[in-house]
């Protein structure tokens, strides 16, 4: 995961220097908290909560038009829930590495700031899965996670290509996590980021 993580980041650093002077591609890091909660379809099971998680990520925009661009990266992601039944209760912690493919669009600028929605899908890929008592549960977990992604905020330019990014996502799952159950994961996260 290191190699993949170091790839990921080297490609990006190379197309970032062959784009920088005409703007056709921006980067930059985010770190978000989120609120996670499980879906569940299966009968006998309920979901018990929410959790508090932590989120965060490295962010590539393609800038196809004025304001149009491709936004991609990857993301850290920290998910899972609380469910019961009526014998016990349960929970989910579940961490994936997410690459997201999303469709952006920005208003013109409003002074130093500009708003903006994004719409897209994310395919997540498994690192570890634990319950309440923190043992591992990777047998018992899909390793692949699909999610669509919701999601609005702002950009404030600070100082000529530097921009301070605040932004309010969903991700709701599409995929099953669990591999007997119907268990989806959701997510809302607040992300702060710079954008360079």
């Amino acid at each position: 995961m290191k190699k993949l993580l170091l790839s990921v980041i080297c490609v990006i650093a190379m197309l970032t220097q062959t784009n920088a002077q005409d703007r056709k591609f921006n980067f930059g890091l985010k770190v978000a908290p989120a609120v996670s909660w499980l879906s569940i379809g299966e009968h006998g099971i309920e979901p018990n909560g929410a959790r508090m998680k932590f989120n965060w990520g490295f962010i590539g925009a393609w800038n196809w038009a004025d304001n149009f661009s491709l936004v991609s990266g990857f993301n850290i992601n920290s998910l899972g829930g609380n469910y019961k039944t009526a014998l016990y209760t349960n929970r989910i912690k579940y961490s994936e590495f997410q690459l997201p493919a999303i469709f952006q669009m920005r208003t013109n600028p409003i002074g130093n700031m500009r708003l903006h929605a994004q719409i897209g899908i994310a395919e997540g890929v498994m690192l570890s899965a634990r319950d309440k008592d923190n043992k591992k549960i990777n047998n018992a977990v899909r390793n692949f996670n699909t999610a669509y992604i919701v999601a609005a905020g702002m950009e404030f330019q600070v100082l000529g290509e530097l921009n301070l990014l605040g932004q309010i996502k969903y991700n709701g799952g599409i995929t099953k996590i669990h591999k007997n159950y119907d268990i989806r994961n959701n997510f809302i996260e607040l992300a702060v980021g710079v954008i360079f």
